[in-house]
């Protein structure tokens, strides 16, 4: 059956205009001014028609985060977020021991491609646990670790056609080992949570590590040693333009100036929106009292989860239409780069090849959305799966 979007200004490339948008058997056919031949009729009345959202940094959501290891804490935040407009989901691990590692990959494994799930699950980004001891954030300090052979190895053999991207502190991997065994594997390297300065980042980025996790959050900077100033992971970003960047675009953890200035540098080849969402995404405080799940001693307010004394940031509850917004809204960043910088960027960083843009024989993940960013209808693989 071919289907078609009418009445929807398209979003593509730098351009935003008025076409249709024909789709059949899962891939877009055309996106066209003419009339072509279809079988059934999607009017998006106007909203704006763009490819689908994709989310490479995303820890749960709806109270529930992967590392629960169960069928349901799967399910549910993958399923909360693509009411949200990501299309493409990738799953994100913090640093936990070994085991419970295996435990979590274990079950993801067994139900990453089950058909409960709406959205693509475009594999696993495991974030850690070979991080600084001074840049782990909220990852937990007893469970940071220099990395491991035998362990890393043994996960890549059994877990490694999940396993798409790996962050890590490059200063820590001696003689960039631990770097030549993803790229041997074809893992995606970044580096985050990293304490590294310009000379320790080099021979990674020689190596093929051109993504940093979350800019500005456990990322080093410049600092003087006897009077030289010393470039840190920040800085290195800045200066080499195929150096992607991930942002936690919630006007949270990067303020609205940051953002801007981080495009202005970085622009929309290069600056990748990510949620980062915790647990708690897409909840407010009086959905996280009412939930039956797990309970964090959190509060949720004024879009972000805070620890109880309100000193600092437990974590973001953002999804990916609340990226665009801020950028939009907040940032003053056109729509078409907002769009670019969560469509089209994170498919390059993550190589995926057929998604992430309106074009012929690309993946028909399709959203439409208002003039406020919020969703209308979200499709998945030609399959409508989310309607307003």
């Amino acid at each position: 059956m071919t289907y078609k979007i009418i009445n929807g200004k398209v979003i593509s490339g730098n351009e935003i205009a008025e076409k249709n948008v024909y789709f059949k058997d899962g891939k877009i056919v055309a996106v066209t001014s003419d009339n072509l031949p279809f079988d059934k009729e999607i009017d998006a009345c106007g909203k704006y028609v763009s490819a689908g959202f994709i989310d490479i940094h995303v820890h749960g959501g709806a109270g529930y985060e992967f590392v629960d290891a169960t069928k349901e804490s799967i399910v549910i935040p993958c399923n909360m977020h693509v009411k949200h407009g990501t299309t493409t989901i990738f799953p994100t691990l913090s640093a936990y021991s070994y085991d419970k590692i295996v435990t979590s990959l274990s079950t993801m494994k067994k139900y990453i491609a089950d058909e409960d799930i709406l959205p693509n699950v475009g594999g696993i980004h495991m974030e850690g646990p070979y991080f600084s001891p001074k840049q782990c954030g909220a990852q937990n300090p007893d469970e940071i670790r220099k990395p491991i052979k035998s362990e890393y190895d043994a996960l890549i053999a059994n877990y490694g056609d999940i396993i798409k991207r790996w962050s890590y502190a490059p200063e820590r991997d001696d003689g960039q080992e631990f770097l030549k065994a993803l790229n041997k594997a074809g893992i995606v390297a970044a580096a985050g949570h990293t304490d590294a300065e310009y000379d320790e980042m080099m021979p990674a980025y020689e190596l093929g590590c051109k993504l940093i996790t979350h800019l500005y959050s456990c990322t080093s900077t410049i600092v003087r040693k006897g009077g030289f100033r010393h470039l840190g992971i920040i800085e290195t970003a800045y200066l080499y333009d195929d150096i992607f960047t991930e942002t936690i675009a919630d006007g949270k953890h990067m303020p609205p100036q940051l953002l801007k200035m981080i495009f202005k540098i970085k622009g929309n080849n290069a600056m990748c929106l990510v949620t980062d969402s915790i647990r708690y995404g897409g909840l407010t405080q009086e959905d996280v009292e009412k939930g039956n799940f797990k309970k964090e001693n959190y509060i949720i307010e004024d879009g972000i989860a805070k620890l109880p004394d309100k000193s600092a940031f437990a974590g973001s509850i953002a999804t990916t239409d609340v990226l665009v917004r801020t950028c939009v809204k907040n940032a003053g960043i056109p729509l078409c780069d907002a769009v670019r910088m969560i469509t089209k960027v994170p498919a390059e960083i993550m190589k995926l090849n057929t998604k992430g843009s309106l074009k012929e024989n690309f993946d028909a993940d399709i959203v439409i959305f208002d003039e406020n960013i919020i969703m209308d209808t979200v499709i998945v693989g030609g399959k409508i799966v989310h309607k307003a």
